[in-house]
């Protein structure tokens, strides 16, 4: 059995029965964390040092389509439908397996880098089952903690736009019972699916039923922009008998209150993915709208296509963005602002232990308690952007940054230690990448040759 301690740290737990400790000792074992406290017995233990750190749980990323690393940045200035034509309708086509390989690696890195510890990548690019084996694959291979969202093929526009009868691949049913068969594993298995925005009911009804045949999360975008308020989904999903603990929606910007209250009582979550949402016409983040009917929101980056892929940000633009609502509301009446609507700890919660509970994970990470699984990140304090802490949570929300993150453990195994990833070959994985993207792009006919 291997034992770790991570000695005088900052220790923000998010456990409610555990509290906080400015100063204090957490045990590892194997890859379970086993105590937390103050002046612990460190004998027989490899020591981690967190004197000027705060030590968090790991981030969960709750929505990220990973398969898109390789296109960083060229949907900046591009809207939803821009979106669907450029990638779904084109590019997604291009991809290899090899280039999904490369594109998860990378990107999975990169969420590692910056505190994420947990992903649900939703991998809309399977264009073949050896797409599936390539992402997870990746996932494997960088010791980050994932839900797999098998999604549908990379072709979207022509065939599955509206009213799709295209119902999900069957190769599911082979993942499920051979390489991602169990639900303690660190990787696990979740069906993306188009969902009633997209397709038709009987398709809906059928993904959503071979997802609870098979004991899996199903997981669908919906109610952003028009979808939002032409379409109501979520009453079609609760005429049908189909909404559920089980089920996850992404985005839902633009739904009514009555719907936002059907996901409540029905137990659904809700993955919010403010910095996308704002930019490309899905409607303004439902956050305080979900929180008014009852649901705690779960946090995404969405597309590094788009935005970057780190936490902090989407954090700190939730909690601005609804604070701001919330704010111009009461100016509106003419009256004056004296408290703010939302904490920086419920924006800190969002970003992991409603994540993780949204992802169906609750019990193994979002918080650091005795028993959950050792994901767990620490940051620097005595960086010029951090130093001096007064408030250690307003610091992580408000304050920090993916290069603050120092140390990165998954299962308590480390994967960055002292600001660097751990993973070898960084220089040449990059390489590929490029290579990838650019060759992806060009036959997109959205690159020149190089």
């Amino acid at each position: 059995m291997s034992r770790t301690v991570i000695k005088n740290g900052n220790i923000i737990t998010l456990d409610p029965a555990i509290g906080n400790l400015s100063t204090g000792d957490l045990i590892i074992e194997d890859d379970q964390i086993r105590e937390i406290g103050q002046n612990l017995d460190i004998s027989d233990a490899d020591v981690i040092n967190a004197s000027g750190m705060i030590v968090i749980p790991g981030f969960v990323n709750s929505h990220i389509h990973l398969w898109q690393t390789g296109l960083r940045g060229i949907a900046g200035d591009w809207t939803l439908m821009d979106y669907f034509h450029n990638i779904l309708s084109n590019i997604g086509a291009f991809y290899r397996p090899e280039d999904v390989y490369i594109s998860n690696l990378i990107g999975a890195l990169e969420q590692l880098n910056a505190g994420v510890t947990t992903v649900l990548d939703w991998c809309n690019v399977v264009n073949s089952p050896d797409h599936a084996a390539s992402a997870i694959s990746a996932l494997t291979e960088t010791g980050i903690r994932a839900v797999f969202a098998y999604g549908p093929p990379g072709v979207f526009e022509r065939e599955q736009r509206s009213g799709s009868t295209l119902k999900h691949p069957e190769d599911l049913r082979l993942l499920r019972t051979s390489q991602l068969a169990s639900n303690d594993a660190r990787i696990t298995l979740a069906i993306a699916i188009h969902g009633p925005n997209f397709s038709s009911d009987e398709t809906t009804a059928y993904d959503i039923h071979l997802a609870r045949e098979l004991g899996i999360l199903a997981t669908m975008h919906i109610g952003a922009g028009s979808y939002g308020t032409e379409d109501r989904g979520v009453c079609r999903l609760a005429t049908a008998d189909l909404l559920g603990s089980d089920i996850n929606c992404v985005h839902a910007n633009m739904l009514s209150q009555y719907e936002y209250q059907l996901l409540a009582q029905n137990g659904c979550s809700v993955s919010v993915t403010p910095e996308v949402e704002m930019q490309m016409g899905h409607g303004l983040p439902a956050t305080g709208k979900l929180l008014d009917a009852g649901v705690r929101p779960a946090l995404g980056v969405d597309i590094t296509s788009n935005v970057s892929g780190d936490m902090f940000t989407q954090m700190r633009i939730a909690l601005q963005m609804q604070r701001a609502l919330d704010n111009a509301c009461l100016l509106e009446k003419g009256e004056t602002i004296e408290t703010v609507s939302i904490t920086t700890r419920q924006a800190l919660e969002f970003a992991t232990i409603d994540s993780a509970r949204a992802l169906g994970l609750s019990d193994k990470v979002g918080t650091l308690t005795p028993g959950k699984q050792a994901d767990i990140i620490m940051l620097r304090t005595n960086d010029i952007n951090l130093f001096p802490v007064q408030d250690a949570i307003q610091a992580v929300v408000l304050q920090a940054y993916p290069a603050n993150v120092d140390t990165v453990l998954v299962a308590g195994y480390p994967v960055k230690r002292q600001g660097k990833l751990l993973h070898p070959g960084l220089a040449q994985l990059q390489d590929r990448l490029a290579q990838s993207s650019n060759r992806v792009l060009y036959e997109a006919k959205l690159l020149s040759a190089k």
